[in-house]
């Protein structure tokens, strides 16, 4: 299975789709990969913001052209892969069920469908709304909120109102409280996605939701529409392993399932979810760690201490301290939630500051969750705990007695009813914790190689992939789990993350380009970190195949800049935002562009650095078709992929260019055209040798740490794959004769594929 992800909105619908099937086809892709299909707020650019579960959205498509997709790819032979939101829908009045919540509260027809705590001290018998820009009396006196017979009139300017041109509309309701949008630090009566007020948990795990939540998806799955599925979020469940049980027995056995899980390194999937793998964030973090050169660690390490004048934090105690503010700060409701749920079943020692003790436990989870299933935790699960203590004892000694009490307590419980809920919902947070605490606040912060900071990644210095490693993890995974490279979450293009990777075999280079900016930039009142973060994203991002104003390079990348400080949470912050200080981040990046020497030793610096750059971005692209697994290709990631983080990563794809790459010859080495012959070449090779690729082995050969290589073999043939960690080293041709060489010298002589007869 070939994938290739599309992102749907109103800019690129079904439609646009169907127009391009012919070249997806001859680029190599067998299954398309749409993100979610099903009406969501208007104006989404994600999908994931479900309004309505039982129809299109029509935005995105007609029931006729849906129709028409799927004849279209049948003609061709291809599948289909639907990603679906299983853990939440919008929080909005554009959402059918919710309204009926608006309306009749808990007695309405989908009341129950939402994750509501209907009897919250705080709020008995109504739902918070955390739509108000200001304190609901504030908002009153204004006159943007009126009470209306006994009950509430909301208006549109808090409620996302609809298009501009529309007629403003309101609610009337004694069921539901409007409120700061900030309150949710405080108090919350509804799990939400995340930090993300906007989008409200679904109780999944009631049959009847599950039916309702899944209607239109199974339809489309009997009607032979979808042939896989993309689970978003499984960790957001009460109980994901049965979650997933029922979906494979709604789907039956020949439908894939992929599951958006994060594994941290070494973490496996759990041997009783019946799916054929992860979405490859695991896959991408292995061999983002495997192309970076680990021998120039100390000199990175170096100068990022001397460059920042900080002494380099402990990365794993920084995560901790990150994890520790967000739960007190920022899900602090969630926690009371918790604290209130479970100190009942307490003995009196546990009970006398749980919530603390609750809070460092959470903090100190080593993995994104465990999965209960009632009666005693497993010696794994168990495992995990007693990390989360130990961790507790290091970073937080005084709390580290109190956690180590609850975790035995823990241990000796059979948990059931109440208490298994309890203990699955207090890992409904540590998930979210751990993404906001690690991948936005953490990888916002900790810039010593940026390109370490990614979705399943550990940005530790320690923290090393040798070739041994790699060839591990590619024996430990499902043989059909995804292999991808980029994603709509990932927080740069897997070209930036390769020139980033290349910079580790350059220390001296780059140590000379930090200094000389630091010495000619005007830094002002930006923190040195702050400098840091501008040059290693201008490294990631500037476009050697064309100019740097053709690329809009300025614009993205203030919006870049303005991203990371609000999302390191230490100098701005989304809720606060320190307009000044971002505006002086941005000047600097200007400093550089504008300053024709900087700017021109910036880019000596990239061509420097290129051939280990295309080596990286070449060797991502064989590693990913070549190693068990589907290689899944991100829109548009054809070409040089430079992107930032989303909403960055989502851009127009112009595939009119594209398809006229796949008919032309490179004009230079930047050209990125090479890139995309190189990927159809792999993937065709793939589609004509499918049942090799679906079912041969993956044996390791052993050619020293500086080149991974590995054999697989099934019926008689055999694929041997080479790849040299440095650019320019040869590697050895097999000694069978047979062997016919897939990859050609043109794309670098440390980077070789031969394929023939097994020996």
């Amino acid at each position: 299975m070939n994938t290739y992800r599309i992102q749907f909105h109103a800019g690129f619908r079904v439609v646009d789709l169907i127009a391009i099937l012919d070249y997806l086809q001859e680029l190599g892709i067998d299954t398309v990969y749409g993100s979610p299909i099903l009406t969501a707020n208007r104006g989404s650019t994600h999908g994931y913001d479900v309004t309505d579960p039982a129809t299109l959205n029509p935005e995105v498509s007609t029931e006729a052209d849906w129709q028409r997709l799927h004849v279209a790819l049948h003609e061709r032979n291809m599948k289909y892969m639907q990603d679906i939101v299983p853990n939440h829908t919008a929080l909005s009045p554009e959402n059918v069920w919710f309204s009926t919540v608006v309306g009749e509260g808990k007695n309405g027809r989908f009341a129950n469908h939402f994750d509501i705590d209907w009897d919250h001290p705080r709020m008995p018998g109504r739902m918070m709304l955390p739509v108000l820009g200001d304190d609901p009396d504030t908002v009153r006196e204004q006159g943007q909120l009126q009470e209306y017979r006994g009950g509430v009139k909301i208006y549109d300017k808090y409620w996302e109102a609809p298009d501009a041109d529309r007629n403003a509309t309101s609610e009337e309701t004694t069921h539901v409280e409007p409120v700061h949008w900030q309150t949710v630090t405080d108090y919350i009566n509804y799990r939400r996605f995340f930090t993300v007020n906007e989008l409200i948990g679904m109780r999944t795990e009631d049959r009847q939701v599950y039916d309702d939540l899944h209607e239109r998806t199974f339809a489309d799955v009997r009607n032979g529409y979808i042939q896989h599925l993309r689970v978003d979020h499984v960790d957001g469940l009460l109980d994901p392993t049965t979650y997933l049980q029922r979906l494979r027995e709604s789907v039956g056995p020949d439908v894939g399932i992929y599951v958006e899980k994060i594994l941290e390194p070494g973490e496996q999937l759990p041997d009783d979810w019946p799916v054929d793998g992860t979405t490859g964030y695991d896959f991408l973090a292995e061999v983002n760690r495997l192309l970076t050169n680990e021998d120039s660690n100390n000199s990175f390490s170096d100068l990022y201490e001397q460059f920042t004048d900080e002494p380099l934090p402990d990365y794993n105690e920084l995560v901790f301290q990150n994890k520790l503010m967000l739960v007190r700060e920022h899900f602090g409701g969630e926690l009371d939630n918790l604290v209130r749920r479970w100190e009942p079943l307490l003995t009196d020692e546990l009970r006398d500051g749980f919530r603390e003790t609750l809070a460092h436990w959470l903090a100190a989870f080593p993995v994104y969750r465990i999965y209960p299933a009632g009666g005693q935790l497993t010696d794994h699960e168990l495992g995990l705990c007693m990390e989360a203590a130990t961790a507790v004892t290091e970073y937080a000694p005084k709390l580290g007695r109190s956690v180590l009490t609850f975790v035995n307590w823990l241990a000796h419980q059979d948990f059931s009813g109440d208490s298994l809920e309890y203990l699955q919902r207090t890992q409904q947070l540590s998930g979210p914790l751990m993404a906001k605490g690690v991948e936005d606040t953490t990888f916002y912060q900790f810039w010593r190689q940026a390109h370490l900071n990614e979705v399943g990644s550990s940005a530790a210095p320690g923290d090393h992939v040798p070739v041994r490693a790699f060839h591990d993890f590619v024996l430990e995974r499902p043989r059909s789990s995804m292999n991808a490279t980029a994603t709509h979450d990932t927080k740069r293009g897997e070209d930036g993350r390769a020139f980033l990777q290349a910079l580790t075999f350059f220390p001296g280079e780059w140590q000379g380009f930090v200094q000389h900016a630091l010495a000619t930039i005007d830094r002002g009142e930006v923190r040195p970190r702050g400098l840091y973060l501008v040059l290693q994203s201008l490294v990631a991002g500037y476009p050697l195949h064309k100019s740097a104003a053709d690329a809009d390079l300025r614009n993205r990348l203030h919006a870049y800049l303005e991203k990371a400080v609000r999302e390191g949470k230490e100098m701005s912050d989304w809720a606060a935002p320190n307009l000044a200080y971002e505006e002086r981040l941005k000047m600097l990046a200007d400093q550089i562009l504008d300053d024709d020497g900087l700017r021109t030793e910036l880019e000596q610096l990239l061509r420097k650095i290129w051939p280990q750059t295309r080596h990286n971005s070449f060797a991502q692209l064989i590693l990913k078709c070549t190693v068990p697994g589907n290689p899944d290709v991100y829109q548009g990631t054809e070409s040089w992929d430079l992107s930032f983080v989303d909403p960055d990563n989502r851009r127009p794809v112009d595939y009119g260019k594209r398809q006229s790459w796949l008919e032309s010859e490179a004009k230079d080495k930047y050209d990125p055209i090479r890139k995309a012959h190189l990927l159809r070449l792999l993937l065709q090779f793939r589609l004509d040798h499918a049942e090799f690729f679906t079912s041969a082995d993956y044996q390791p050969i052993s050619e020293g740490d500086n080149v991974l290589a590995f054999r697989r073999s099934h019926g008689g043939q055999q694929l041997i794959v080479k790849i040299a960690k440095r650019a320019g080293t040869q590697v050895q041709r097999p000694q069978e004769a047979a062997m016919r060489r897939v990859v050609t010298d043109d794309y670098g002589s440390g980077l070789g594929v031969w394929f023939g007869v097994a020996g």
